[in-house]
């Protein structure tokens, strides 16, 4: 369930957690050297892990979302009343790609369950022929 985005992102396509996860080495010196931090920082585990720590890249904001479902009581956006707010769709409409789909996610989360969406985005985000995991960075199956 960790995997499973607050927000409608699938974190096991994240260059970040891929990268950690993945001990890719060169991935990690180049977030650590963006985000100016010790490569030894860059790290996550999925944003409803356990362990939640989260490298964010110096472009990006703490998540709004993992603040407002804690205060709402909420686990993910679609058991929100008020889903999709507007900043869930500013969000989706904010320029970068792998954000376009959080809303219709969501909606495909509240649907099938989100065991069985999880079960689709790992197969949609893994290589047909080698089966290695891919991520945002590398692009869309």
């Amino acid at each position: 369930m960790e995997l499973a985005g607050i927000c409608g992102l699938y974190c096991g396509a994240c260059h970040v957690y891929r990268a950690y996860k993945d001990k890719d080495f060169a991935l990690l010196q180049k977030l650590a050297a963006a985000g100016n931090i010790p490569v030894e920082k860059v790290a996550c585990d999925g944003c409803l892990s356990v362990n939640y720590r989260v490298y964010l890249p110096p472009d990006s904001r703490d998540c709004e979302f993992r603040r407002c479902a804690k205060e709402k009581g909420v686990t993910w956006c679609f058991e929100c009343s008020e889903f999709p707010c507007k900043k869930l769709e500013d969000f989706s409409r904010d320029g970068r790609a792998h954000h376009t789909a959080v809303i219709d996610n969501l909606r495909e989360m509240k649907n099938l369950g989100v065991d069985e969406w999880l079960k689709i985005q790992e197969k949609r985000w893994q290589c047909p022929n080698c089966g290695k995991k891919l991520h945002w960075k590398i692009g869309y199956l």
